[in-house]
């Protein structure tokens, strides 16, 4: 099996992802903000950290550096810790493909509350594949090199 089809099964197809997280993969720099993008829409989605950083370094070759691989986990164990991380991170929801905020009670035990995905109202359609990224071209050069990544 290889990477790209293990985080794809979590995921679904990569041409059904938004574009914006696809052009962060490969083509933005590695930044506090494409990071936090990146994590809020892999943990979001239950795709499991290591899974996700290894599929980041090797969509962007900026992205193995150490000190981006700290900040990765980073963020990516706040938004799975912190109540707060994740009332107020957005991300698109693969399952009901709209773009979300967690609604986490504030009193879980009450009635059996439980965290779930809402649907932010009023954002336009988010653009979802490839094609609809800034550098398609570039993108699906680098793609079928990340194809080829085993697990």
């Amino acid at each position: 099996m290889f990477l790209l089809d293990a985080v794809e099964e979590y995921l679904g197809s990569i041409d059904s992802w938004p574009s914006p997280i696809i052009f962060d993969l490969f083509a933005e720099n590695p930044k506090s903000a494409v990071i936090e993008r990146l994590t809020s829409f892999f943990a979001g989605n239950e795709v499991p950290q290591t899974l996700a950083y290894r599929l980041y370094s090797a969509c962007n070759p900026l992205a193995a550096d150490d000190l981006v691989r700290r900040l990765f986990s980073t963020s990516f164990s706040l938004w799975r810790s912190s109540d707060v991380v994740r009332r107020h991170s957005m991300y698109y929801d693969v399952r009901i493909k709209k773009l979300v905020r967690r609604d986490v009670p504030y009193l879980p035990s009450l009635l059996d509350l439980r965290e779930k995905a809402v649907p932010v109202p009023g954002l336009q359609e988010t653009k979802l594949g490839v094609h609809n990224t800034a550098t398609p071209t570039v993108i699906n050069a680098a793609l079928q090199s990340v194809r080829q990544v085993p697990l």
